[in-house]
């Protein structure tokens, strides 16, 4: 009897070191492969400073959209198949506009954790999507149009064609232009035959995707901020400690300004590259020039009221009252 009982928990010991030791090892979703600059500044960075500063003992393994495509990974990570997820907003706009939300928040990190909107945000995707927010990392930049054809004399994007998926739909139709759906894979041949007159992409991509070679001009100013957001399986978070909690808080805090600052860096070569490529500038009118940030941010805030309920509805409020947004 000893000797079973013996047996029975050594066995039981092992299995506890096999659970604790799996417990140490997570897997992070990512929207976009490694070639994407957000990728190694923030995803990357994040995995390896929550492993250094946990002594090796939390590591994290990145999976990227070859696994699941983006506008479908916030089920699989919600449902715990996978524990952190690195994405936007736009990505999951059919559950939930929630983070999209942060592309109308004026890009400053220390005050927007100071305002409460990040509580507002945790709360929503806790409740109704079982996520727990982590971070919100800013790339210093915003959004722009790739054009075929500079501005008229209308200064908007009248008479013009624009690839645009739901993050620009209310802004290029509020600029005159007609919405065309394409995914990002047919950015470049739509644009080289002329069945788009441009696209509307965030400021960083078009040297990485060659898009130089099939336009000629990208607009300024720019718009929006560009976010990208970090979350965690609620479950698999309950279940850490506290100071693996606080551990993993910490370093996404101190990467929203670290990663910001080095995105401004980033940006600035490569709008120098982009214009050493060919890209010329052209500039909206003066009139529309001042208003593109509002306009875009009035279509983001559109987004969030309409598919984030009454949690929507504080957070743009919030942002008004702490004059942290552009409407």
């Amino acid at each position: 009897m000893f000797k079973k009982t013996l047996v029975s928990g050594v066995l039981v010991s092992a299995v506890a070191v096999s659970i604790s030791a799996q417990a140490r090892s997570m897997t992070m979703l990512s929207s976009w492969e490694a070639s994407y600059n957000a990728v190694p500044v923030f995803a990357e960075g994040f995995m390896e400073e929550v492993k250094e500063r946990s002594g090796g003992e939390l590591d994290i393994r990145m999976r990227g959209p070859e696994t699941v495509p983006p506008f479908e990974q916030l089920q699989p990570v919600s449902s715990g198949m996978f524990d952190f997820l690195f994405t936007h907003g736009a990505y999951h706009l059919g559950e939930t506009g929630m983070a999209f939300g942060m592309d109308a928040v004026e890009d400053n990190p220390e005050e927007r954790r100071e305002s409460g909107i990040y509580e507002l945000i945790d709360e929503h995707y806790q409740t109704e999507h079982n996520l727990k927010l982590i971070g919100v990392f800013s790339a210093a930049s915003g959004y722009h149009f790739l054009l075929r054809e500079p501005i008229g004399d209308s200064g908007d994007l009248s008479g013009m064609s624009i690839r645009a998926s739901a993050t620009y739909h209310d802004m290029v139709q509020e600029l005159n232009g007609a919405v065309v759906t394409l995914p990002a894979s047919e950015i470049y041949s739509a644009l080289d035959r002329g069945v788009v007159d441009g696209a509307a992409w965030p400021v960083f991509g078009a040297m990485d995707y060659s898009w130089y070679e099939v336009a000629d001009y990208m607009t300024r100013p720019t718009f929006g901020v560009t976010n990208l957001s970090l979350f965690m399986n609620l479950d698999r978070w309950n279940a850490l400690s506290e100071k693996d909690q606080e551990l993993i808080l910490g370093v996404a805090k101190d990467l929203e300004i670290s990663g910001r600052e080095h995105f401004e860096t980033l940006w600035a070569e490569e709008d120098e590259a982009m214009q050493e490529a060919g890209l010329a500038i052209t500039e909206f009118g003066p009139e529309t020039a001042s208003q593109v940030d509002s306009i875009f941010a009035a279509g983001v805030w559109k987004q969030v009221r309409e598919r984030s309920g009454p949690l929507g509805a504080e957070f743009h409020e919030r942002a008004v009252e702490a004059g942290l947004t552009a409407e």
